[in-house]
């Protein structure tokens, strides 16, 4: 039977050694930062009961990625991306391994947990646009597409398993064993890197530093304000990560106190919300084209988010918000994925972490704060209008970038120029 282009280019990735042991390792990574996510959070609340804490802890792991960002960036492009990469995964590895460690043996206080975590910050924000730089070497420009929307579908789908698997252990077990758990999925990935031979992917060799840190790292941000193209896709992610990605956050508000539906509720919802992420993500794998129209699919999910996330709070009917919601999953995962690809395939040579670094930073930063934005808006307001008014300012922003979609995909969906010195 003959497979759809999409999933033809899909097989064609995996068929590549390198990219199959990295997802290998990717699908289990995953699921074990999930697995530990949810057992730091427990931890935190038996070591405090506070929520003010709960907050801090999510705080300490994102604040060295917000500071180091553009830093990383720069280190990134300096060194060999690929022993980088082991070198990070080593560090979770025993990260995790401390955490089950003090945890079992009960010498853990939230002071060890603060700076385990800061420490985990650190290493994340190194390791996450190092991941981003190494696919686009495992896979090459046409692939890339494809490669990144199973990244998203393995994503999204750890996001059910890891919760789940981490709260069966903590609750048949204890917290300790859920860290331990992690230590053998992170090990996984570990393993899958330590497999990968590096004569058989192009990962370009590190250029020799000219100038200092600080010089290169401005290079970057001045490449990034330059491009027109990448600077538009960012600005999307800017915007999009404010007000739309929130709405993920707050379904616990819509399922108490808009639709007074509760735990059930919330799990409707947020199920809903996943699964049409989850076919987002599969709709993107099995699309064919490759770069060509991937501008076309950012803008238009963007509007399709847009009226969702207008019908979803505009609705009393909880059954009538229920497909809204998985719609506005699919569509913000559509434009992620397209938004990402286009700005991986853009990026010449020499800059590709910086770049990576700025967009992992953004990605990763921007959401909390649109969240926090939103909710203490609604604090006032309600849910319905702040979530309303981001969703005009979304709409605002597809009306505005329409006007020059065949601009940004003559600089976005074409093969870059390779950058001087490359």
């Amino acid at each position: 039977m003959r497979l759809p282009a999409g999933l033809g280019l899909a097989k064609q990735a995996l068929a590549l050694r390198p990219y199959r042991l990295f997802t290998i390792g990717n699908i289990t990574s995953n699921v074990g930062m999930w697995v530990q996510r949810v057992a730091i959070g427990w931890l935190t609340w038996e070591l405090t009961q506070s929520t003010a804490w709960l907050g801090g802890i999510s705080i300490a792991e994102a604040g060295p990625t917000i500071v180091l960002g553009f830093i990383a960036g720069t280190v990134i492009d300096r060194v060999d991306q690929l022993k980088l990469l082991r070198l990070t995964q080593s560090f979770s590895l025993l990260y995790s391994a401390l955490l089950a460690i003090f945890t079992l043996t009960g010498w853990m206080n939230i002071w060890i947990l603060v700076t385990l975590v800061l420490v985990r910050g650190v290493v994340v924000s190194f390791s996450r646009p190092t991941r981003m730089t190494v696919l686009y070497a495992l896979v090459g420009r046409e692939l890339l597409p494809s490669a990144l929307a199973m990244n998203s579908m393995i994503f999204n789908a750890s996001r059910f398993l890891g919760p789940a698997l981490g709260g069966m252990i903590i609750a048949t077990m204890n917290t300790g064993w859920s860290f331990v758990a992690a230590f053998l999925l992170f090990w996984v990935m570990t393993f899958a890197l330590k497999a990968i031979d590096e004569a058989r992917i192009a990962i370009p060799a590190p250029a020799k530093p000219s100038r200092s840190i600080w010089t290169e790292t401005v290079e970057g941000f001045n490449y990034i304000l330059r491009h027109d193209g990448i600077r538009t896709q960012l600005g999307i992610l800017i915007v999009v990560s404010i007000f739309a990605k929130p709405l993920t956050d707050l379904i616990p508000g819509f399922a108490a106190d808009v639709f007074g539906r509760g735990s059930s509720g919330l799990a409707w919802l947020l199920s809903a919300h996943g699964a049409g992420a989850m076919v987002g993500a599969f709709w993107m794998t099995t699309r064919s084209g490759g770069m060509h129209g991937l501008t076309r699919v950012t803008l238009i999910n963007i509007l399709i988010m847009s009226v969702a996330l207008l019908l979803f709070v505009a609705t009393d009917n909880f059954w009538v918000a229920l497909p809204m919601a998985a719609i506005v999953g699919f569509a913000f995962i559509a434009q992620s994925v397209s938004n990402q690809t286009l700005i991986q395939s853009a990026i010449e040579g020499g800059l590709r972490g910086r770049v990576l670094s700025v967009y992992g930073m953004v990605n990763q930063a921007v959401p909390s704060l649109g969240t926090m934005a939103i909710g203490i808006a609604a604090e006032r307001w309600g849910l319905r209008w702040p979530v309303a008014i981001g969703a005009f300012i979304c709409l605002a922003l597809w009306l505005w970038t329409w006007r020059f979609r065949g601009h940004m995909a003559s600089l976005l969906e074409t093969a870059p120029r390779p950058a001087a010195g490359d």
